[in-house]
Formats: structure tokens, sequence, C-alpha cells
């Protein structure tokens, strides 16, 4: 068995006893930071078993013998730093050579700082006649990248949601408020941990916000279905490839630019024939 257990991303007492239990039958944990997860053991008050850092560094090489471990019957555990793995967070590989190798897996739910900040922003709803977000993850660090990422989502109707580095918090906001105009936005920062500080209510504020500390969960509105959506793309003027075809029709279409240009190849070659 592969239980794949979300832990508390702060607040010890959100470890449900489902999890407790499941780290305590485990005979292996696979984990981000061995320091920090036999921490974890010694504040639930449970006897650590044998830990295996488990990262992208290192998953070629971790993941086979953990297989192995699982198919003679031993029960391992899967967790991250604090939330639930796979999500932006180690974890998915492991679990998809689980998958292929015929292991029984069980997922044990808890907090993360997604649903978290997605729950207290007040910004996600039914919005453009859909319900639901837009999980971006750990955006690029660079200017350019991020002005592309927000332009690739611009026209979406549903909130987008993004992990972000404390020290880059007002970047981002600055160049989601660069593409997507003044929309209402939140930061949550250090959720659920003593210092918990929500920060609003729109983009043009929180890029002007200092250097915050602790782990930051940006959420950002949806586009309004009644206003024009700035959009840093190429003008067809400026389309002299088919790279900057696809890059328009991704921002105009909010699909992304792999997916665009694959069609457009597509269609060229069909046009050929």
């Amino acid at each position: 068995m592969l239980y794949v257990i979300g832990t508390p991303i702060g607040n010890m007492e959100d470890c449900s006893p489902r999890a407790r239990a499941a780290l305590a039958a485990a005979s292996v944990v696979a984990c981000e930071d061995t320091r920090r997860t036999g921490r974890l053991f010694q504040l639930l008050g449970l006897k650590a078993p044998t830990l295996i850092a488990l990262h992208e560094h290192n998953e070629a090489k971790q993941i086979p013998p953990l297989i192995k471990t699982l198919q003679r019957g031993e029960r391992v555990a899967l967790v991250s730093d604090g939330g639930m793995p796979s999500i932006s967070d180690p974890g998915t590989r492991l679990v998809a050579a689980a998958h292929t190798a015929g292991v029984k897996i069980e997922v044990i739910g808890g907090p993360t700082a997604l649903t978290n900040a997605v729950a207290g922003s007040g910004l996600v709803g039914r919005q453009a006649g859909a319900s639901g977000l837009v999980f971006l993850g750990f955006p690029p660090r660079t200017a350019k990248a991020r002005v592309a990422l927000f332009t690739v989502h611009a026209a979406h109707g549903l909130p987008l949601v993004l992990y972000e580095n404390p020290t880059r918090v007002a970047a981002l906001c600055a160049a989601a408020l660069q593409v997507l105009g003044n929309r209402p936005a939140c930061v949550a920062r250090e959720l659920t941990k003593l210092h918990e500080s929500w920060y609003g209510p729109d983009l043009a504020t929180l890029a002007q916000l200092p250097t915050l500390k602790g782990e930051c969960v940006v959420v950002i509105g949806g586009a309004d279905s009644t206003t024009s959506v700035p959009v840093a793309a190429p003008t067809a003027a400026e389309v002299s490839s088919l790279k900057d075809l696809a890059a328009l029709v991704a921002a105009q279409c909010g699909v992304g630019k792999q997916a665009a240009y694959k069609a457009l190849t597509q269609l060229k070659e069909t046009v050929r024939e």
C-alpha cells in the first residue's frame, strides 16, 4: 500500500487521526526533507520509521527501490514538507510508478495552502458561467515569462491561484496588473500559522507590498466579461513567424502556446496536402 498523506501546513492540530494512524503504520516514509519529516513525527509523538528523501533531483534513483519495497507488501507513506504531495510538491512520479506497478494507493486528505487560500479569498464562485479556478502553481521567475503566463490566461473568467516566494509577491502582482488590469486579488501568508495574514483588495495595492516573509498564495479574480482585458501579445502586424502567430492565438483564445503552435502546424500541413 502506498499512502499519499496530506500533512499540516502549519497548525499541527490539522493532522487528522487517519493521517496519524497511516504514518504510525508505515515502515518507510518518502519525504522532501528527512529533517522536517522527522520533526513531524516528533511533534506527533510517533517513532519515526525509515525516512527516505524524495525530490526532483533524486526521483529517478529513489523510485525503483521504493516500488520494490511496496511490491514486497510493505507500507510506504508519501508526504511533503506540508500539505498534499504532488500539489506543486514532489510525489507525482512515485504515484504514477505505483499505478504502473499495480500497487494499491490510498490518499489521505489534509490541508493545503491552495484550498485554504481559495476558501478565505472570497474571490472564487460562479463566474463567466462556470465555477472553479485555474491553479498555476509556482510561476516563472523572469518578468518576460510572467507576462507571457498571464497573457495566456488573461481571458479566463475563473480566478487564478499561484504559489509564490514572499520576496517576489509584489513583482508578481505588478506583472499581473500590467497584463490583466486592476482586478480584485488577495495574498494569503503563513496560512494556519501564528502570523497568518491576508492582504488585498486588488492587484494595484498588492503590487506595492513591502517584502514579506513566509509562504504565500496569490488569488486573482477572473476576467470580467463586461470589460476588455489588456493583452500583452503580438499584434497581427507583428506576426512574422508561426511561433508569433501561435503566441497571438494563445493570448486571444486563452489556450496554451504549445497547444496553439501544434494546432497551427497541423493546419499548415493540411493546407499543403
